[in-house]
């Protein structure tokens, strides 16, 4: 199942398939949270902001559209707005949220562009996929990266 829960400060969309569930935040399309029979996968930090002053430190935080320093802001914006849930909470442990430019992004980054994110519980594992649309008529580049926290209890035992 997926239900959107917008009782807490920062709204966020609850995962749910069979034994395994995600927390998606509306802010930043943050994923903060990937369990599967009880055991948490994703780390945030102790200090991470739930109010939105800030993007949430941890899980799986975008970075787009650019990796690291540069000419806008460390990571670019996706990480600080709100997306926009696309498609209503189904039966499935899916959901698909969006982020499109507006006055405020084209102010840092004068494009065009469509975000489109999708976050799936499928059978023991969690699925990701992000779909970048360039809207405007001229060319562009960009980067684009999760900046994953895993939870990890021993660093020698840890597989990649």
């Amino acid at each position: 199942s997926s239900s959107l829960v917008s009782s807490e400060t920062l709204p966020y969309v609850k995962l749910v398939r069979g034994a395994d569930e995600a927390k998606v935040y509306l802010l930043g399309a943050c994923v903060t949270s990937y369990k599967t029979n009880g055991t948490e996968w994703l780390a945030v930090r102790p200090d991470a902001k739930f109010d939105g002053s800030k993007p949430i430190s941890g899980g799986l935080p975008h970075c787009f559209p650019q990796f690291g320093p540069g000419e806008i802001q460390q990571h670019g914006f996706a990480r600080n707005l709100n997306w926009h849930l696309l498609e209503e909470p189904s039966e499935a442990g899916v959901c698909v949220l969006e982020l499109r430019d507006s006055e405020e992004t084209r102010s840092m980054w004068p494009h065009n562009f469509r975000c489109e994110y999708r976050v799936e519980l499928a059978d023991g594992q969690l699925n990701t996929s992000l779909k970048v649309e360039n809207t405007s008529g001229s060319d562009f580049t960009f980067n684009a990266a999760l900046h994953s926290y895993y939870s990890v209890s021993d660093i020698n035992t840890c597989k990649i």
